[in-house]
């Protein structure tokens, strides 16, 4: 203020008098019957123009806050600062400007003191009804907000400021001033993760508002195993845990309410397909999966909302079946039947057997192997297998059984085994859909089934019409499956067909199509692999899984004569050649000769 004082000099007076002591912000100056001619700011380049007041007119003088454009008037440049001086009448009389100027009329036009801005009193949100949002995207509805004043009435361009305060979100074009009425955010996009996003307005002294909306999951866009992958359980028996999997969308988020379908695609197992419908975090458990009967690779799938998952499981085994081929190529369907025998022998023989270091080396060209001697240490059977000629088509179709086995101290378990099919009767076998059945039939008897039950002491009577299986777990098997009337104290085993098929398969005319009976059923018919079978291994002394059987029920005396034959005019005792054990290792791992039986 003293700075404007400085700046005012008085030019003419009607009295002579003079303007002198500070100019008050507003003070009244002059009095009736003396005129001020004209006041002038000399600094700033400030100019008012002249101007003469009515008699008794008293003056007030007040600082506008209100800036003012230059402008020009005449041939000469007035310049309002920022702080314009303004003149104002407090009198009754009205002020009559005697010589107007351009100046003059803009203070005259712009210098009423302004009344006060509204004051911000309340703010509230209104969402427009958005609860919730896809987690993620955009908020296709824009919440907003209002700013009252003390009468309710909106209030427009007062500042603002805007937050993510939940959920992880971002905010882009958020406003920083009100509207005059509802005021949009700006562009809101959800966090990722399902669940509460939020964000804090706050307008000057007022207390903060909260929007929130519920971020929810997207449409599915992938299914995946969240729980109960690569469970281990024996075969033929269903996992611990069922297999969780979750319906998830594109930022692998739960989607609820999916429908959820289940079907086993590897391993030959069974589960209830029925439909699941997932839950809040989009999980669907599966119902209880049951494995298959072979130690291959199991898989689950499920598939909901377009989109297919699988989980895998594993058979559980600690016994190993190593094949090895020798001699020529064999067709891959063989290749594929001997793999597959392997891991069903695996799938019922599942206890682990002492490994054995053969420190003696030796040739096994005498059970049919030219060419190879063995010396090392075997876990826990391996099996050499070929497809080379044997005898022509249509006699002898096989020859199988161990070779060298582990000394009674070792469990007398299989050691060194081999399997040789006739090149000539291969392609029957495989186009009449009976080869997997006969290798599966030939690799038991290299495991011990008919081979080893004469070293166990496991056989009475044979080489007679009544020889008999006299081990107690196969016994019991035999109970279970409506045998009484046949395996009263022991289990018939065959008594005909000659050597290589009596005394080593169980009787045909009591279980008819078991696999291990001396006759493979005709195309088109099953050959089940009983627990009469498998239990018949548990009394060799192998730790064995019953839940690898297949499902079987004797069916009581046949009439005899019934017996199917593995190719058409094949005399009952040359299909199949069964070898018996040539050598035996001590689980010190000297190799020594047996005796022929």
């Amino acid at each position: 203020m003293t700075r404007l004082t400085r700046g005012l000099r008085k030019r003419t007076t009607a009295a002579g008098g003079r303007l002198g002591g500070a100019l008050p912000a507003a003070g009244s100056i002059g009095t009736a019957g003396k005129a001020i001619e004209r006041i002038e700011r000399i600094s700033d380049a400030m100019r008012i123009s002249a101007f003469r007041p009515a008699s008794g007119t008293r003056l007030s003088f007040w600082l506008s806050r209100t800036p003012v454009a230059p402008f020009v008037a005449g041939s000469r440049q007035h310049v309002i600062s920022m702080f314009p001086l303004c003149l104002t009448s407090l009198s009754r009389n009205a002020v009559r400007l005697r010589a107007l100027s351009a100046a003059s009329l803009l203070i005259a036009g712009g210098c009423s003191e302004p009344a006060a801005p509204p004051m911000a009193v309340s703010s509230n949100a209104t969402p427009t009804n958005v609860a919730t949002a896809t987690a993620g995207l955009a908020v296709a509805t824009t919440p907003t907000f209002v700013v009252n004043d003390a009468n309710g009435n909106a209030i427009g361009g007062v500042p603002v400021a805007i937050t993510v305060s939940a959920g992880g979100g971002t905010l882009t074009n958020a406003a920083t001033s009100t509207s005059k009425g509802p005021t949009p955010v700006g562009t809101w996009t959800l966090g990722r993760t399902v669940g509460i996003n939020s964000l804090t307005i706050t307008v000057a002294s007022l207390s903060p508002v909260v929007i929130t909306i519920i971020g929810v999951p997207g449409l599915p866009a992938s299914i995946a195993a969240v729980r109960g992958a690569n469970q281990v359980a024996a075969a033929g028996t269903n996992l611990p845990e069922p297999v969780v999997f979750q319906v998830r969308d594109q930022f692998a988020n739960g989607v609820p309410g999916v429908s959820v379908a289940f079907n086993v695609v590897g391993g030959g197992g069974s589960i209830a397909p029925g439909p699941v419908t997932t839950d809040a975090s989009g999980n669907a458990a599966s119902s209880p999966w049951r494995l298959g009967q072979t130690a291959v690779d199991q898989a689950l799938a499920a598939t909901g909302g377009g989109f297919t998952a699988t989980a895998p499981a594993i058979v559980a085994s600690d016994f190993d079946v190593e094949v090895r081929v020798f001699g020529t190529p064999m067709p891959q369907a063989a290749a594929e039947a001997f793999f597959l025998a392997a891991a069903r022998i695996r799938a019922s023989v599942t206890g682990d057997v002492a490994n054995v270091s053969i420190a003696t080396p030796v040739n096994i060209e005498a059970c049919g192997v030219p060419g190879v001697t063995v010396s090392e240490t075997v876990d826990d059977v391996v099996i050499y297998a070929s497809v080379t000629p044997i005898d022509g088509a249509g006699r002898v179709l096989a020859s199988a059984g161990p070779c060298l086995t582990r000394s009674p101290a070792g469990g007398s378990f299989t050691v060194i085994g081999v399997m040789r099919f006739d090149t000539d009767d291969i392609d029957g076998l495989i186009a009449t859909g009976r080869l997997k059945d006969v290798v599966q039939h030939e690799m038991l008897h290299v495991v011990g089934v008919g081979t080893l039950w004469s070293r166990k002491n496991l056989i009475a009577g044979a080489t007679t019409a009544e020889s008999r299986f006299i081990g107690a777990l196969g016994l019991a098997a035999c109970l279970s499956l409506g045998g009484a009337p046949v395996c009263d104290a022991s289990v018939p085993v065959e008594n005909t067909g000659g050597a290589g098929t009596a005394d080593g398969h169980w009787r045909e005319s009591v279980f008819d199509n078991e696999l291990m009976t001396g006759f493979v059923e005709a195309a088109g018919f099953s050959n089940p692999m009983s627990t009469i079978t498998i239990q018949s291994l548990a009394d060799v002394g192998y730790g064995v899984n019953v839940f690898a059987a297949d499902a079987y029920q004797i069916p009581g005396f046949s009439a005899l004569g019934t017996r199917s034959q593995i190719v058409a005019g094949v005399a009952e005792a040359s299909w199949e050649q069964v070898l018996m054990p040539r050598f035996e290792v001590s689980t010190g791992g000297v190799v020594r000769a047996l005796r022929l039986q």
